[in-house]
């Protein structure tokens, strides 16, 4: 065995676990890290997730938003015609034949409906105002209550404004001092009050006038549509939501348009 021979199988007993510089280089290459180029795309399909996930969040948040503003304006116009319905099935009571008409003011105050104390009932539907007088809180004096459509585009308007107030003696109609509060936003259509007599739809306006008071008097039903629009966009669509809701009012009262007509609850 040659000298060289003998000095590499004495280098490996002294050293066996050494590795040859070839099997090093090797082991150095299975154990490297990632590459520039992987980190790059592992960063952008994080990034991509990441992206989607929260755009998913946006879109949620979003529509939610929208639901919410969907159905807080159709609340607000259902607690509306709610009032109104009690409101109206007030209307009229009381009225001069709920009581003895000695008891009423004397005859300055002739017809009736001229005494703060007997409710008149309708006194003006319009397509854009509702007036009528009665006892709509339950405390035994007659009020006079009138809905009314302001169409400005200032104070939140287009909206539906609403009036109360005690009865004085006089004629209804000379009444002129109204104090309104604002009750619906947003209001889209003209055309909110229609009324009918025995299922047939009457002329409007009509009020307790000498010109228009029989047909006033015959009116024994009262509806409402309201259309609304929100005040924010829907981010989705970039429309404004809208809603409509309608409603329908049998009156319960006699109406005192005039003495001598032939009333709503004949």
């Amino acid at each position: 065995m040659s000298g060289k021979t003998i000095a590499a199988v004495d280098n490996r007993r002294q050293f066996p676990n050494r590795k040859t510089a070839g099997t090093g280089s090797s082991l150095l290459q299975s154990n490297g890290g990632f590459s520039l180029m992987e980190l790059m795309i592992v960063l952008v399909i994080l990034l991509s997730i990441t992206a989607a996930i929260f755009q998913t969040i946006n879109i949620t948040t979003q529509r939610s938003s929208t639901e919410q503003t969907k159905l807080d304006m159709f609340q607000e116009a259902r607690e509306f015609m709610d009032q109104m319905s009690r409101d109206l099935r007030q209307a009229g009571y009381p009225s001069s034949r709920n009581m003895d008409s000695a008891a009423l003011s004397p005859a300055a105050q002739s017809p009736f409906i001229n005494d703060h104390r007997a409710a008149g009932g309708l006194i003006e539907v319009a397509t854009g105002d509702l007036w009528f007088e009665g006892d709509v809180d339950g405390s035994g004096a007659i009020s006079v209550v009138r809905y009314h459509l302001d169409t400005s585009t200032t104070n939140n308007c287009p909206c539906l404004r609403r009036s109360q107030a005690a009865k004085a003696d006089g004629a209804p109609l000379s009444n002129t001092t109204f104090t309104y509060q604002v009750e619906v936003q947003g209001v889209q259509n003209t055309g909110i009050f229609s009324a009918y007599k025995n299922g047939a739809a009457v002329g409007l306006p009509v009020d307790v006038s000498v010109s228009s008071g029989a047909t006033i008097a015959g009116v024994d039903t009262v509806q409402a549509t309201l259309s609304l629009q929100a005040s924010t966009v829907d981010p989705q669509t970039r429309q404004y939501p809208t809603t409509t809701l309608v409603t329908t009012v049998r009156l319960n009262n006699c109406s005192q348009a005039a003495i001598g007509y032939k009333t709503s609850c004949d």
